[in-house]
């Protein structure tokens, strides 16, 4: 089932432009088929990114254009000055530092966190991308035992994820603490640059229920 079946299938009640029996929202090597492709393709994505947010915003599209590792080695090959136009974001204006969804509930003695994406994440000096984790701490931890992070998604500012993270512990005590979260970019040669992060309080939600939200990023204390 390709990407526009799955879209009618969950939002049965949005009415999305069509493609033509035969034309397929793939990855061609072809250039012609693509140049034909590109007017209809160009078509649907409007009607989709037009669609209330909850739909143009939701995991399935996130998902679904999360670049994989061989488009990316393609656009270094075919766009090579893409990265030249990009313009680098103020690390002072808190509106560009970016966003992360997530969710957490805790169940059966576990307080699961569920990193899902992140969008807006500002350019590294120099114009490279990001290579990206997160980073999750339940605070006031002075020992740093709560620590738990996902792997890393290398060259992207809209990274995705969809990694469960667990604390297991009484509910009594993750009620006494402050999920804090931080966003990274990891470096092999030198240190780990902080993209930003934010803090919540467990003792303001039920945590017996899901929370399921994106939050704004902005200035943390490394960890």
């Amino acid at each position: 089932m390709n990407f526009l079946q799955h879209c009618c299938l969950v939002f049965s009640s949005v009415l999305f432009t069509t493609l033509p029996t035969g034309v397929h929202v793939g990855r061609s090597n072809i250039k012609s088929v693509a140049e034909k492709r590109l007017p209809l393709i160009q078509r649907f994505l409007k009607s989709l990114f037009d669609a209330p947010e909850e739909i143009a915003h939701s995991d399935l599209v996130y998902t679904f254009f999360h670049p994989l590792l061989r488009d990316q080695q393609e656009a270094k090959l075919e766009m090579p000055k893409i990265k030249e136009v990009k313009r680098q974001p103020s690390r002072d204006n808190h509106n560009e530092i970016g966003q992360i969804r997530l969710s957490l509930q805790y169940q059966r003695g576990v307080l699961t966190v569920m990193i899902h994406h992140a969008k807006g994440l500002p350019m590294l000096q120099g114009g490279q991308e990001p290579n990206t984790y997160v980073k999750c701490y339940l605070k006031p931890d002075p020992t740093k035992v709560t620590k738990r992070k996902t792997k890393v998604v290398r060259k992207t500012c809209v990274p995705s994820f969809m990694e469960t993270l667990e604390y297991r512990m009484p509910l009594e005590i993750v009620q006494q603490r402050r999920l804090q979260v931080t966003v990274w970019s990891h470096d092999t040669l030198q240190e780990n640059e902080l993209l930003g992060g934010f803090e919540l309080d467990l003792s303001k939600h039920d945590l017996r229920q899901e929370l399921c939200d994106w939050h704004r990023l902005g200035s943390v204390p490394r960890n």
